[in-house]
């Protein structure tokens, strides 16, 4: 009989997938359990090895192998985790309907709806769209603030402008906590997620965000709060440069 290496009888049932870098379940049935975890072999209720590759950080919800790798987060600590039976974060990606799959035409993954078969959970996305909370354990959908500033064409504008950007929200997959409008609305906006009421403050276009150097102080300010700007065309790097924009004529 094998045996894990905390000693204890290695799980084996006719409910273990072979393979977890696939889905680990489809829309219509329950998720499967795996007895033991595919790397470092714990059973169910077991704690993970310190070195497993498999085993999620519960400060940052990430792989433990990824904390490694970051100067921010190598040698912290990353907490006890026990093999579930479960991949972590694939329950997560599945809720929240982001899977992808090979285009073998494209050649490289699309995404697609979780019951697609030979489909896989898209934890990149997961990563960058989705917020750890470490009290519950689990990704949550980030939560997003739009805000646009006062523009020609009065309300109609305005509203296709709102319409734009909850369509983008849309697309991410960020939960739309709250709108505002005008210089008293950005200071809102910032309030929103300094207060943790939002993670994204999302603009619809990058002119409705400011002109100059009004840019880059609104993207600092809520950088120093902890959150982000984001938005059509617009994406914001780790170091608050802008690295892609696309301006839309209204």
């Amino acid at each position: 009989m094998s045996v894990t290496p905390a000693g204890q009888p290695e799980a084996r049932t006719e409910l273990v997938r072979a393979s977890g870098a696939g889905p680990t379940d489809s829309a219509e049935e329950p998720e499967l359990l795996r007895g033991t975890c595919p790397a470092c072999l714990v059973a169910i209720g077991e704690t993970h090895r310190d070195d497993c590759d498999v085993a999620e950080c519960l400060a940052t919800g990430r792989k433990r192998m990824w904390c490694r790798a970051q100067p921010d987060t190598a040698g912290h600590d990353c907490g006890r985790a026990d093999w579930t039976g479960r991949w972590p974060a694939h329950a997560e990606a599945r809720e929240f309907g982001w899977h992808v799959q090979w285009d073998v035409e494209a050649r490289k993954f699309v995404r697609c709806a979780p019951d697609v078969e030979g489909s896989g959970p898209d934890l990149s996305r997961l990563y960058e769209h989705a917020r750890w909370d470490q009290e519950a354990r689990r990704w949550l959908r980030k939560r997003a603030v739009l805000f646009s500033r006062a523009v020609r064409g009065g309300r109609a504008t305005l509203e296709e402008l709102t319409k734009r950007a909850q369509r983008y929200c849309a697309e991410q997959g960020y939960e739309v906590v709250g709108e505002h409008v005008g210089t008293r609305g950005w200071r809102e906006a910032v309030a929103d997620v300094d207060e943790g009421k939002a993670d994204v403050v999302v603009v619809p276009t990058l002119d409705r965000l400011g002109f100059g150097k009004q840019v880059f102080e609104r993207v600092d300010a809520v950088r120093r709060v902890g959150g982000t700007v984001a938005g059509p065309g617009l994406r914001v790097d780790k170091d608050g440069t802008i690295v892609a924009t696309a301006t839309v004529e209204m």
